[in-house]
């Protein structure tokens, strides 16, 4: 497998070619807005040609349409334009040459005009539109657009269309009445389908509902659904309300299993609704996408006084961009000095001392002396200061100003971290915010100028899609969500300070990697995802566009990225979490170590190092043998963290804007583990 980079428009992507898949390419997904151009053969240019599908994502057996709009001189004048659909990547049409009549004009009247009806068979995934155009008098061809449009095909087997309960509010040990309407949208029957109800829950984070701790009814325990046909399903007692000490949200799921109680074919959400104690007269709790959680909880002043009394001085403020170091660099810690007196400070002596947490300044020197600041005035200073060199650890930068008599007139400290640091840094995540576990070590090889990079399996399209759009998701919809998180991770590590083409994206399927790891092995048997609908990555911005849903397109992806930025340490979730993409985050890079040592590609030196095992699961556990790893964190840097968190607005509606953490309640350290024989033990993890 190949990477390489290329311009996309605005951004930029990321191609590969992989040896045990088809090579394919990403576009946009609604819209590409062309740069002013001249048309070949043509002395005219055209401001922009906007082509539009009219969804995101087709189901097969769907129809795509599409509209074109030309700004420009020739508005009006361009004949008719010719569609050719690829599957993104390759280069031999699927449908090719289709005539689009009508001029722009007219296609702004006459709106989206059909283009594919796809077929039943086709492939899931991405395709890319090629758009060319004809003068209407000259009939020469003055317009090639390549990749104008693109969309998305998934092939979405059955649906649960709606979910009624019997009210909104409800008392402990009320029943809870539901309806369900299930649709088969294929041409062959289901038969032996369990359908249940429960609290809300994900099987891919639990596995099941008693694992979740949740009581599932089986509203019916083996259903059959003809071709094409919709089926009601009712319970009078699905569920019962659980008490609760005081008004609580509360939120019912339905999962549709095949007969073995082993796959997924669907998964849906109720409306929200309120349990409230008997005689109680409080106001409602708010639902979940609410920034705080009740208004009781809204803070005004925590983040106005972030830093604690001692190191919010006035009049010495220091820049905080570089806190984090290796034992034995030298800081330069800079800082303004102001007088924010009506009396002129003369004969000042500056000192800047570093100080362990909780014990006297060594390494003390003087800054500068007989310094004279007129009232409201301001000078700049700093003072470099070696840290010790026999480990890591959180230290203090002091810088204190003196009048001539020794009065202490102005005292302020930044806080500072050292660790030993890696040369590169490459870190793989299961979802967007994972990376939260590893802000430090992120935040250390931004300020140090080492090379990191990051690598996102899911594109996070189940994480709370079903509140972003208060109704369960569709894959248009999923789609949609998976490339807002994308955006978001963006903009959080964005914060942090990595460059976003740092980001790479494979688009695996939310929750769909214990399939892929378990029983999907090949891409010839790709694994069809429960909300994309899809069994190859349809993301715009997959870094390997149209990636199979396989265990070995997923090795041989992570193997590529190894290879492609030779890390010095790699970062991923811990093997034994109990939220199966977590895990199965891991088990895909260690897979990948395994067979790039083998064939001598990378060393046994390589450290691998992995996150804290933040809820074990019920499965067997890696047999590694781990090392401790303590990572100091500077009081700035886990500010930082504590706001590149807020970007994922998506996430129960970035709750943790209402939960800000002043310095001192901030924890200045990240634990990891460093897997300590890798290389051993293959196989173990292979057996579901």
């Amino acid at each position: 497998m190949v990477i390489h980079r290329r311009s996309t428009g605005p951004r930029n992507g990321l191609r590969s070619a992989i040896a045990c898949g088809p090579a394919v390419a990403i576009a946009a997904v609604l819209i590409v807005v062309a740069a002013p151009r001249k048309y070949i053969g043509a002395q005219e240019s055209v401001k922009a040609v906007r082509a539009v599908t009219d969804s995101i994502s087709y189901n097969v057996g769907e129809v795509v349409r599409l509209r074109v709009l030309a700004d420009g001189a020739n508005e009006g004048s361009a004949g008719d334009y010719f569609v050719t659909i690829r599957y993104a990547g390759e280069t031999k049409p699927i449908v090719e040459h289709v005539r689009l009549a009508g001029s722009s004009k007219s296609a702004k009247e006459g709106g989206y005009r059909e283009v594919w009806r796809i077929p039943a068979d086709a492939r899931t995934g991405r395709y890319e539109i090629d758009l060319s155009s004809t003068d209407a008098t000259s009939h020469r061809q003055p317009l090639k657009l390549p990749n104008a449009a693109s969309f998305a095909v998934h092939r979405k087997l059955l649906r649960i269309e709606r979910i009624e309960l019997g009210k909104t509010f409800y008392t402990p040990g009320d029943p809870v009445s539901c309806r369900v309407v299930l649709r088969n949208l294929t041409d062959h029957p289901f038969s032996g389908l369990r359908v249940e109800f429960s609290e809300r829950y994900w099987p891919w984070i639990a596995q099941s509902s008693e694992r979740a701790g949740v009581e599932a009814f089986p509203i019916v325990a083996a259903l059959t659904i003809k071709p094409g046909t919709e089926v009601e399903v009712r319970s009078a007692r699905a569920a019962v309300a659980k008490n609760v000490a005081e008004p609580t949200v509360q939120q019912y799921a339905v999962v549709v299993w095949d007969e073995q109680r082993k796959t997924v074919h669907d998964i849906a959400f109720s409306p929200l609704t309120f349990i409230e104690p008997p005689g109680e007269n409080l106001t409602k709790p708010y639902p979940l996408q609410y920034v705080y959680p009740s208004l009781d909880a809204v803070n005004t002043t925590a983040y106005r006084q972030f830093l604690p009394a001692e190191m919010n001085s006035g009049a010495i403020q220091f820049d905080r961009s570089h806190t984090m170091f290796a034992p034995g660099d030298t800081a330069t810690v800079k800082f303004t000095l102001t007088n924010p007196t009506d009396q002129a400070w003369r004969d000042l002596k500056i000192r800047a001392s570093l100080r362990s947490l909780g014990s006297a300044g060594f390494g003390e020197r003087v800054v500068a002396e007989h310094v004279d600041l007129a009232p409201r005035a301001q000078v700049s200073g700093g003072a470099e200061l070696t840290l010790p060199a026999d480990g890591g650890g959180i230290y203090r930068a002091n810088v204190q100003v003196s009048d001539s008599l020794g009065e202490v007139l102005a005292e302020n400290e930044l806080q500072l971290a050292a660790n030993p640091l890696p040369a590169s840094v490459l870190i793989f995540c299961a979802h967007q915010d994972d990376e939260g576990a590893h802000a430090g070590i992120i935040r250390a090889a931004v300020e140090n100028g080492i090379p990191i990079h990051l690598v996102y399996f899911t594109s996070g399209d189940a994480g709370s899609c079903d509140r972003y759009y208060e109704h369960s998701c569709s894959p248009a919809e999923a789609l949609n969500f998976g490339a807002l998180r994308m955006e978001e991770a963006r903009a959080s590590v964005g914060h942090l300070g990595v460059p976003r083409e740092n980001l790479y994206f494979l688009g695996l399927p939310d929750g769909g990697l214990g399939e892929i790891w378990y029983r999907h092995l090949l891409p010839a048997d790709p694994y069809l995802s429960v909300l994309l609908a899809s069994d190859h990555s349809p993301y715009e911005d997959a870094a390997i566009p149209n990636l199979p849903y396989a265990r070995q397109s997923a090795v041989e992806a992570a193997k590529e990225f190894i290879r492609k930025f030779a890390p010095d340490e790699i970062y991923t979730g811990h093997p034994d979490e109990r939220h199966v993409d977590h895990r199965t985050n891991n088990w895909f890079v260690v897979k990948a170590l395994q067979e790039l040592r083998r064939e001598g590609l990378v060393s046994d030196k390589l450290r691998l190092l992995v996150d804290q095992v933040y809820g074990p699961g019920p499965q067997a556990h890696a047999p590694y043998h781990y090392e401790k790893r303590i990572f100091y964190v500077s009081g700035d840097a886990m500010a930082r963290a504590q706001e590149a968190q807020w970007y994922y607005q998506s996430q129960s509606g970035n709750r943790a804007l209402g939960r800000i953490r002043s310095l001192d309640q901030l924890p200045h350290q990240q634990v990891h583990w460093q897997i300590m024989d890798w290389q051993d033990h293959e196989g173990w993890n292979e057996k579901d």
